[in-house]
């Protein structure tokens, strides 16, 4: 009987250094070996590289939304009817929030070199909010919260009252931050009430939001719960009229305050009652700004000025 060949066994070569090997059944290795990787050049460009070829004056390009917040979130070219009034310039976000950084850079003096890019995605954003502004020479993304310390940075306001935010006295600068508080606090938290859908998260634009509708004493987690607020949309409203009053109190032939030329908070006041245009004709807090003149000359008056340096 000749003796049987014994062969040693066969030691598989270690892998490549850097190089992962992964083992599959045959059937598996088989059935991905019809689809070979094919890799494709890229053929589409980041949209802001597009935006610095075709528009390479533009120091910096501003996300803005161009459609009321009632709206799809999707751009739309046509306006919708209620942002058609009077007022209304095509490159003007109804978005107070936006508008009032759109102004903040056509005010400036002088007026900084940005382009206006209708963004339909928010989410998409830093912070997940608009307005947000791209940086061209840096290739980098401002968020909302960031625009207005980069801005006062890298373009400070000029002239002997810089530090007083363009205000003439000391006093007119206490004035101002008063005027902004009820801007903020009691005319846009109006405005968004005044939406034919209210939003869900209404009680963020308050500096103290009301109790949780659940009530303090129950067991239950917020999860089942939720974040309801119990909010008085009327006594809302009522708080933004009174706030139109006061505006058309302190409003003058010119500028806010009786400053010689417009400052940041001219962009605030405007950019809010400017959003209003967007309400329904039959809204209380519209009708109070449509039976103020002086309120909707002045919001001609300084977008017309805006509008010549966009």
């Amino acid at each position: 009987m000749a003796a049987a060949s014994i062969r040693p066994p066969q030691v598989p070569s270690p892998p490549a250094p850097g190089v992962s090997r992964w083992t599959a059944p045959r059937w598996v290795q088989s059935f991905y070996s019809r689809f070979p990787l094919v890799t494709l050049e890229q053929e589409d460009t980041p949209e802001w590289t597009k935006e610095r070829r075709l528009n390479p004056e533009a120091e910096c390009s501003l996300w803005v939304r161009l459609t009321p917040l009632n709206d799809s979130l999707m751009f739309q070219v046509e306006p919708p009817r209620e942002a058609t009034h009077q007022y209304h310039r095509t490159w003007a976000s109804p978005h107070p929030p936006c508008l009032r950084t759109q102004l903040l850079f056509l005010l400036r003096d002088p007026p900084l070199r940005v382009q206006f890019r209708p963004w339909s995605n928010p989410s998409s954003a830093p912070g997940g909010t608009l307005p947000a502004l791209h940086l061209s020479l840096e290739n980098r993304l401002v968020s909302s919260d960031e625009i207005r310390p980069w801005l006062d940075s890298t373009h400070p306001i000029k002239g002997k009252g810089k530090e007083l935010q363009g205000m003439p006295s000391q006093e007119a600068y206490d004035r101002a931050l008063s005027l902004a508080q009820l801007v903020l606090t009691h005319l846009y938290p109006a405005y968004l009430a005044s939406l034919h859908t209210p939003p869900s998260d209404l009680h963020l634009s308050f500096s103290n939001p009301p109790p949780l509708a659940a009530g303090l004493t129950t067991p239950l987690p917020a999860a089942l719960t939720g974040d309801t607020r119990d909010v008085d949309v009327d006594e809302v409203v009522a708080k933004g009229i009174d706030a139109v009053e006061v505006l058309g109190a302190v409003i003058g032939p010119e500028w806010a305050l009786g400053a010689k030329r417009p400052t940041p908070l001219d962009a605030l006041i405007a950019s809010h009652l400017y959003g209003l245009y967007s309400l329904p004709e039959s809204s209380p807090l519209r009708s109070a700004l449509d039976g103020r003149p002086v309120l909707r000359d002045y919001v001609d008056r300084v977008l017309t000025i805006a509008g010549a340096n966009a």
